[in-house]
This record gives C-alpha cells, sequence and structure tokens, in this order.
C-alpha cells in the first residue's frame, strides 16, 4: 500500500510539478512512456474483456444448443405420425413458445437447429418441423433477412425459405435472382427453380450477370436431380444475349435430348463466341445428329483448335461411317492433337473403326503408328 502510494505521489510530482523544468526531448520521452502504458493497459484490458465475454459466449450457446438439441429430439422420438401432424405440432408447440425467442441467441440458435433437423430428416418429420417453424413465426425473421443489407445474411434467409419451402415467398426471392452480388444471386436461382413449380426458369428471361461455371455445376444438379421440376424446352434461350444462359441451356439441350433445338443449335455454329460454337458442337455429337456431319465439316477449316477437336469428338459419337476418309486425312496434319482426336473419332465408329485402324497402322508414319497404338490399347 505504501509503495502504490509512493508511486502515485512519485508520478505526480513528475509530470505536474518537475516536468515544466526538464528539457525539451525528456518531457517528449516521458509523454510517450505514458502513452506506450496506458495503451498497453487498454489493449491488456480489450483482450481480458473480448475472452471473457467470448468465454460466456460460448457457454450460453452450448446450454441453449443442448437445451433446444433435446427439445427437438423428443419431437423425433415421441411424434408419432399415427397422430396426426396437427396433434403432434400442438403438443410440442407450448414448450417451444416458452422459450425467449426475443432474444436473438436464442431465437438464432432455434433456427439453426431446426434447419439442422430438417435437412437430416424426410416425410412426417419434416413436416412436423416445418409446421413448428411457422406456428412459431420464425418465417417472419427470414424476410427480415432477405431486406439485409449485408448479402450474408440475404443467402441465409433465401435458404430458409428454400429448405422450408416456404412457396408464398418466391416472388420475394425471384427478386434476387439478379442481384448484383454473384453469391446471393446464385442462391436465388437455386432456390427459385425449388420453389417455382410452373415456371421455374423465369430467371433466365432478364438475367445480366453470368452464371458462372461452379453455378452451372450446382443449377445443372438440382434440376436433373429434383422431383419436381417442370422441364421446359430450352431452345427459347438459345437466342439470349448472355452467352451463359447460352452455354447453361445448351447443357442442359444435350441432357434432356431436346432435339427440336437442333435447328437452332445448328445457327450458333455461326457464333462469333468459341465456347458457344464449341458447346453446340458437343450437343450435336451427343445427340447423335448425323445430319449435321455435312455442316460440321463446311465449318471446319475456320475453326478454332478446341473447336476442330470437338467436331473430330462429334464426328466419332454419331460414328455414320460418311467420313472416315475425311478422319483418315487428318492423320496427315502436324499436329498432334488433331492426329489423336481424329484417331479416336475413328475408333468411335466400332469395328469398322478399329479394323480401319489396324490396317493403317502398317502404312502410315512411325509417330502415326505409335499414336494408333495407342488408341487401340484396350488398357487405357
Amino acid at each position: 500500500m505504501l509503495l502504490s502510494v509512493s508511486v502515485g505521489e512519485y508520478l505526480k510530482s513528475l509530470f505536474f510539478d518537475r516536468l515544466p523544468f526538464f528539457p525539451d526531448n525528456i518531457r517528449i520521452s516521458l509523454f510517450i512512456i505514458m502513452f506506450c502504458l496506458i495503451a498497453t493497459i487498454e489493449i491488456y484490458l480489450y483482450v481480458f474483456l473480448k475472452k471473457a465475454k467470448n468465454k460466456r459466449d460460448n457457454y450460453l450457446n452450448a446450454n441453449w444448443k443442448e437445451k433446444i438439441s433435446n427439445m427437438l429430439s423428443n419431437i423425433i422420438i415421441y411424434g408419432d405420425e399415427d397422430d396426426g401432424l396437427e396433434n403432434v405440432v400442438n403438443h410440442f408447440l407450448p414448450r417451444f413458445k416458452k422459450l425467449p425467442l426475443k432474444r436473438k441467441r436464442v431465437r438464432n440458435i432455434l433456427i439453426e437447429e431446426i434447419r439442422i433437423y430438417h435437412s437430416n430428416f424426410t416425410g412426417f418429420t419434416a413436416d412436423v418441423l416445418k409446421e413448428l417453424f411457422i406456428k412459431l413465426e420464425l418465417h417472419k425473421y427470414t424476410l427480415e433477412k432477405l431486406k439485409s443489407n449485408y448479402w450474408e445474411i440475404q443467402i441465409e434467409g433465401i435458404r430458409e425459405i428454400a429448405q422450408f419451402w416456404l412457396y408464398e415467398y418466391d416472388q420475394l426471392v425471384f427478386a434476387l435472382t439478379d442481384h448484383e452480388h454473384e453469391i446471393v444471386r446464385m442462391e436465388a436461382q437455386t432456390a427459385h427453380v425449388r420453389l417455382n413449380r410452373d415456371n421455374p426458369f423465369k430467371f433466365l428471361d432478364h438475367m445480366r450477370g453470368r452464371i458462372l461455371p461452379w453455378h452451372q455445376l450446382i443449377l445443372f444438379e438440382i434440376i436433373t436431380k429434383a422431383k419436381y421440376v417442370k422441364i421446359p424446352s430450352f431452345v427459347k434461350w438459345l437466342g439470349s444475349r448472355n452467352d451463359s444462359v447460352v452455354i447453361f441451356c445448351l447443357k442442359l439441350i444435350g441432357y434432356y435430348q431436346q432435339l427440336d433445338a437442333l435447328a437452332e443449335i445448328v445457327k450458333l455454329l455461326k457464333h462469333p463466341q468459341e465456347e458457344i460454337r464449341k458447346m453446340s458442337v458437343w450437343v450435336i455429337g451427343k445427340m447423335e445428329a448425323e445430319f449435321v456431319e455435312e455442316e460440321l465439316l463446311k465449318i471446319y477449316p475456320k475453326e478454332t483448335q478446341k473447336v476442330k477437336l470437338e467436331i473430330l469428338s462429334a464426328l466419332g459419337k454419331i460414328s455414320s461411317g460418311n467420313y472416315l476418309s475425311f478422319l483418315k486425312d487428318c492423320l496427315l496434319t502436324p499436329d498432334f492433337e488433331i492426329k489423336m482426336g481424329a484417331t479416336k473419332a475413328i475408333l468411335g465408329h466400332g469395328r469398322k473403326g478399329k479394323l480401319m485402324l489396324q490396317e493403317l497402322q502398317s502404312v502410315v508414319s512411325a509417330k502415326n503408328s505409335q499414336i494408333i497404338a495407342h488408341v487401340l490399347d484396350a488398357r487405357i
């Protein structure tokens, strides 16, 4: 105690009584020392309070999570389908209403836990959880998330609407399908496909942003695996000014074998974008459209390397046998990739192509013979 008083008196004397008589450099040094001392104390205090707050938050979160998880587990265990959806929900609802849902912490944990349980169950249990979500009016907070200025929160709202199949809010989701943020845009488009049964691809009509390749993969998986998605004729979007929309629709046309689109796809062989021409050739090959082979050969000489290789691949898939002589002539080119593509295309003609390659193997150059041997190797 005496020591602290002595230190206090010393500092008071130093800074208030003696300081004016020190040289300037010493006074500046003392102020810097005092500033650093105060800053150090503040930093340690901040770190201590931050850790204390985090520890308290983790403790409260764990407690509420355990309590809510136990309540939801009771629904899984004791919720009998024979009692009916309404009766089961009404039985458990009063217990959940006792939760302090006005507290953001509790509300967020409850929403997250319901989402986790809902994603892991189907049928009656999933219906009970959805009804519980609605009767607790948690969907009101979901709608507030859509209006947030933070894209991460908007995404949470979109996912909740999609997960609980809240069809009545599809128009709110649709409004975000052309959002300036690409991830919000992607989530909204994905949700719209799931929620809108009559016109799930309406967002393609007005899209300005690109559908990124990884987004195309996600949409493609949802579209092809969903049970209730109404599949339109994707030819209507092949004239879109958005190249990514055209490419995406070409993939879907190929997957669903929409042969009525072939006439428009042939027109795309003259498109200024290489990727669209390449994808158009890929679809033609996938559909094995024999009557388009002549068009492919017309554009071949002036095409880029990538498109040429896709044309050779398409000829191999169609395997009509009408252009085997053309493929044979491609072996004379100095380009290794073209030679390899032509050889594989010939082999794609089945037994006829295999016999042709075996005959060529003995008369072509040593390099071409090695290429043919490589393609014919059944182990590869």
